[in-house]
């Protein structure tokens, strides 16, 4: 990793692996639960290579649609994918199930790069944080109002 910035939220969720796991690789349904990311037109099979198209919405200026590239899918533990503006700020975002007694250990990462990833992402830290645990604990509510 070296000195590229590094944003990271861990959540326990009362659920299997395998149960995060199918909510998590719903894209198709994130609009439903996740705060600030809904993907467009998902392909029916996922895979490293995989483009996923997504828009995101975060009432800043980065707002806009994305394409990701899926780098990591490996069930039910874990997926990865890559995306950004080349030659600028890049991140690689990554999830990570565990099984915890009593359900899963859910990790969200990403790691930035590129010449404006220092300068974009220090600044935002502390909000960058909060807004990572919010996509873990929305997740851990869809998968308990599913239940």
């Amino acid at each position: 990793m070296g000195n590229n910035p590094v944003i990271t939220a861990v959540t326990d969720i009362a659920a299997a692996p395998e149960d995060v796991w199918k909510e998590l690789t719903d894209f198709a349904s994130y609009a439903q639960w996740h705060p600030s990311l809904s993907f467009v037109d998902v392909p029916t099979d996922i895979r490293p290579g995989t483009q996923l198209r997504a828009q995101v919405s975060l009432r800043s200026e980065i707002d806009g649609e994305y394409s990701f590239t899926v780098l990591h899918f490996e069930a039910p533990r874990r997926l990865a994918w890559e995306g950004g503006i080349p030659d600028v700020l890049m991140g690689q975002h990554s999830f990570l199930l565990e099984a915890r007694e009593g359900g899963t250990r859910f990790t969200e990462s990403e790691e930035f790069s590129g010449p404006a990833a220092v300068e974009t992402v220090e600044p935002a830290r502390a909000e960058m944080e909060e807004r990572y645990a919010s996509y873990g604990t929305a997740l851990k509510e869809r998968l308990l109002s599913r239940h």
